[in-house]
């Protein structure tokens, strides 16, 4: 570059003939910083001059130079997890984190638990801006709502049958305070990993569980026993019912028959008393005398028994 001086004379400044080089950079810094890339798993808060403008959502995105406008990435797309009286190690769990996991019962006793809350960041604006900590801030929540729940219940319960119950309530808690909070998370699962008596009195309990196992199991069969004996007794009172009902019927019919046959024999018979008399013979003698195995004719003009000819040899040959 060349400047002329009053003097008509020429004087040449070298470096303001690089003055363009440092231009350059800066206009290619800043042109830089005014892209950024959102990944899939994030979405972007922007600030423009400290005020939140907007959220966007994955992809190349441009703003104003910094610090006209800043970009916070927030991971609302991964789901998080807090563990409680217990850390994961890979697949080894380790459970030696008294001060988490001891919870005073309603009963007045101890139990151990471990459990964890599952969740994500929903509102990106309200997880950067509305709390310091927010994760911070849901432990603390999380551990108070776990104790106030364990504190509301005995302890037998806790550790039987309300692990399903007990997850639920705090959940709706945890979420419930969250939202009071604004803290933009949403709380996906409460999981109650283990609970457990303390070692001190572990054998004892174990020989109530195993006692109250005992006494379920034997309940269970009574009640299987129950359903098998009382359908197959109604069934053979209904099957002697209907058995003896029908013996009935026909025990009446026969006598109705057998009454109604005496009658009519007993008019054939005032009709014509010699004939029916020897009908009545003939027919006795045809219907028992195959069942007969000697068949004697006595003779009163003879003075012995004349024994009659065997019929059923005669008859087979």
């Amino acid at each position: 570059m060349r400047i002329q001086l009053p003097n008509q004379q020429e004087v040449d400044i070298p470096i303001l003939r690089y003055l363009w080089i440092p231009i350059l950079f800066l206009v290619i810094f800043l042109g830089g910083s005014m892209v950024y890339q959102v990944e899939a798993e994030e979405e972007g808060v922007l600030l423009r001059f400290g005020k939140h403008v907007e959220t966007v959502g994955p992809g190349l995105h441009f703003k104003l130079f910094y610090p006209v406008d800043q970009i916070y990435k927030v991971p609302s797309r991964i789901v998080d997890v807090q563990q409680f009286g217990y850390r994961s190690r890979g697949t080894r769990r380790e459970a030696d984190y008294a001060e988490e996991s001891s919870m005073l019962t309603g009963d007045l006793n101890i139990v151990l638990a471990g459990f964890d809350v599952q969740f994500s960041r929903e509102d990106p604006a309200h997880y950067l801006f509305n709390v310091k900590d927010p994760v911070d801030t849901l432990r603390d929540i999380s551990q108070s709502v776990m104790r106030e729940i364990m504190g509301d219940r005995a302890s037998i319960p806790i550790l039987t049958i309300g692990r399903t119950e007990i997850q639920m309530r705090a959940r709706e808690l945890i979420q419930d305070y969250v939202n009071r909070f604004a803290m933009g998370l949403r709380i996906n699962e409460v999981n109650l990993i283990f609970t457990s008596p303390p070692d001190q009195v572990r054998a004892a309990f174990n020989d109530l569980n195993k006692a109250e196992q005992d006494a379920v199991r034997f309940v269970e069969e009574a009640s299987r026993e129950y359903q098998e004996r009382v359908p197959r007794a109604r069934g053979q009172a209904e099957r002697m019912v209907l058995e003896a009902q029908g013996f009935q019927e026909r025990r009446v019919r026969t006598a109705r028959g057998d009454a109604d046959r005496f009658i009519s024999m007993l008019e054939s018979y005032e009709l014509a008393p010699e004939i029916t008399r020897t009908r009545l013979y003939l027919e006795n003698l045809e219907r028992h005398a195959p069942n007969l195995k000697e068949i004697l004719v006595v003779d009163e003009d003879l003075q012995s028994v004349l024994p009659l000819l065997n019929l059923q040899s005669s008859e087979s040959r």
